[in-house]
């Protein structure tokens, strides 16, 4: 006798949005903890390599970690003070360009004049039209004498002179916090990873509930989508960086090379970076060059390499990295920026792949990866049988092209037009759909896969002599199923032919001429045809004894194998996909097929990429 297994408590819907909200109260009020905490476990995503890589060679943890976060603070200390530096030079040369910025500010008030001379013009008529409205004017009343008016007198305000204890707080105060929050994240960073294995093991117990399988997936995708996003960021950012610091040095700008620096630090923070790294170069272009060419140029190459960079490399590069959608970015760049300011946005996108992480593995959580997600929430098959329900052919056969052009026709055809008719007759059996709306979705499916037919390669020619007849079984649904296995033949060189669902009838009038047949292939999406099966059967064996029958069974519940079926249903063979119909048939005409090979898509070549950059970066 089994033991009663426990079941897991569902729970309530207003429990988990009170604790959504509960959550969120708590990061708001505490982010002067939690906005260190998590920047330290972003560094320690992006040090936890560097650090492995230093434990090979015998070198303690504690040292490692030390070691690694010194590298780093020294890193980002020096780019601070280079870039400080260049800025405080910088603004100490603007004086010099006074004159350039004079010259280009007053060309632009005279470029003004004519608008200006237009407005006092208006403005003028305005007031004349006004005053002759107006009628007389009232006679002025005589002038105050100079002893009745009334001057107002100027009032001074001195400012005591600042203490020296003043004169610090006002320098050093507003930079206690940032230096604060950059002590906490150092000391965060640290004891993260040096407790890394420690604090994993308390996650997995936390929320594990026992499932440690279920734990150390969502870890282990958390940590590849993090890092694989910040590796491909700074991939990114280099490419960005280098054409920028080259540009603005054959441009002419002066410290070019600091700008393309600054332009892929900048660009880690999402939307503002960009600008910020291109205000800069800009400004300056402005103040030195007398004319206007030099700044037309650097506007013209942020904005080239810009739409470049977000059209191309970005694409290529980061693919499903993230699993973000692009609504997504943006939905989490506003919602972290506003809970946790400048830095939330810094922030927006690791954070909510961490969210997104843990949608696909905890059910509470399930809605945050539909919403943000970038995988699609609806398999190919049932976005197509969406489409046809509602009875919108376009958008079906856009999904349908969408789906064909990464994979071959026998593949489209076998994983989503098959699997959308066997969903349409599942809901047919359980009668949740009327015979006209299956009627009209059968037709349509059939119009989509003749209308892809331009896509299939090898399309052999079909008529009343072709060598293999398609017969759907009873209903359109079998008809669309046999329209689908004559484009399988047809995009393979095989010539062949569907006909109508033959019904149960007494009359022999009923069947066609299958003289010239030598393959008969009966579609089938019936869980249980084996009746109509076996009566077709010995009608089409009595008119075409020569031809082989074979029985696409595309719905079927586990049961026997196929050979049994075959002697149980009177046929010469029983397959289940329409790829191992297309083998049958072919071997019975005595045909070769040619194999067809997909290409790469544009994500395997970034997966390809990064494995190659990982590789150079772990040797």
């Amino acid at each position: 006798m089994r033991s009663a297994q426990p079941v897991a408590p569902v729970a309530s819907p207003f429990f988990t949005a009170g604790g959504f909200f509960l959550a969120l109260a708590a990061l708001y009020f505490g982010r002067d903890i939690f906005l260190p905490f998590a920047l330290a476990i972003l560094l320690a995503f992006a040090l936890a390599p560097l650090v492995d890589w230093l434990r090979r060679f015998k070198i303690p943890r504690i040292a490692a970690v030390l070691m690694a976060v010194s590298l780093a603070v020294i890193i980002l200390g020096g780019v601070s003070l280079v870039v400080g530096g260049q800025l405080m030079e910088l603004a100490a040369s603007v004086p010099t360009y006074k004159q350039t910025i004079a010259t280009k500010l007053r060309s632009l008030r005279l470029g003004q004049g004519a608008l200006e001379q237009v407005t006092l013009t208006v403005e003028e008529l305005s007031r004349e039209l006004t005053d002759e409205r107006s009628g007389p004017a009232l006679q002025p009343t005589a002038p105050a004498t100079q002893g009745e008016q009334r001057r107002p007198v100027p009032v001074v305000i001195e400012q005591p002179e600042m203490r020296p204890l003043e004169v610090l707080r006002t320098i050093a105060g507003p930079l206690i916090a940032p230096l604060a929050t950059a002590g906490m994240v150092i000391v965060f960073v640290i004891f993260v990873l040096i407790e890394r294995t420690d604090l994993r093991d308390r996650f997995i117990r936390l929320v594990g509930h026992g499932d440690l399988q279920k734990s150390t997936r969502v870890l282990n995708d958390a940590a590849e989508r993090v890092s694989r996003y910040l590796l491909m960021q700074l991939v990114v950012n280099i490419c960005y960086g280098i054409p920028v610091g080259i540009g603005l040095y054959l441009i002419g700008v002066p410290n070019a090379l600091l700008w393309g620096l600054l332009a892929t630090v900048l660009r880690f923070i999402p939307y503002l970076g960009p600008f910020l790294a291109a205000l800069f170069p800009t400004v300056l272009a402005f103040a030195i060059d007398p004319g206007w060419t030099m700044l037309f140029w650097v506007i013209a190459l942020f904005l080239v390499i810009e739409l470049i960079i977000n059209n191309a490399v970005e694409p290529w590069l980061y693919g499903s990295s993230t699993g973000l959608s692009s609504l997504a970015i943006i939905l989490a760049a506003v919602f972290w920026t506003t809970l946790w300011g400048p830095v939330g946005l810094f922030l927006a996108t690791p954070l909510t792949v961490c969210l997104v992480v843990m949608g696909r593995y905890v059910p509470q959580l399930e809605f945050l990866g539909v919403l943000l997600g970038s995988d699609p929430v609806l398999a190919p098959e049932e976005r197509l049988y969406q489409r046809l329900l509602a009875g919108n052919v376009e958008e079906a056969v856009v999904v349908a092209e969408t789906e064909i052009a990464d994979s071959s026709p026998i593949s489209f055809l076998d994983q989503v037009v098959i699997p959308m008719l066997r969903l349409a007759e599942n809901d047919r059996q359980r009668g949740t759909i009327s015979a006209e709306t299956l009627a009209k979705l059968a037709d349509d499916a059939i119009f989509v896969i003749q209308e892809l037919e331009d896509e299939f390669e090898n399309l052999a020619p079909t008529g009343p002599d072709s060598p293999v007849i398609c017969i759907g079984g009873r209903s359109e649904l079998d008809h669309a199923a046999a329209e689908a296995a004559v484009a399988a033949l047809r995009s393979n060189g095989i010539a062949a032919r569907a006909t109508a669902p033959l019904r149960l009838s007494r009359d022999p009038g009923v069947m066609i001429d299958l003289s010239e047949a030598k393959v008969i292939c009966l579609d089938y999406l019936d869980t249980h045809p084996q009746a109509y099966v076996r009566f077709l059967a010995r009608r089409l064996k009595r008119q075409a004894p020569k031809a082989n029958i074979l029985l696409c069974y595309l719905n079927p519940p586990p049961g026997p194998p196929a050979q049994s079926l075959a002697e149980q249903m009177l046929v010469d063979q029983v397959v289940f996909t329409l790829e191992d119909a297309l083998a049958q048939t072919a071997e019975w005409l005595g045909v070769t097929i040619e194999e067809h090979k997909e290409a790469p898509d544009e994500t395997e070549q970034g997966n390809a990429l990064l494995q190659t950059i990982g590789g150079i970066a772990s040797s």
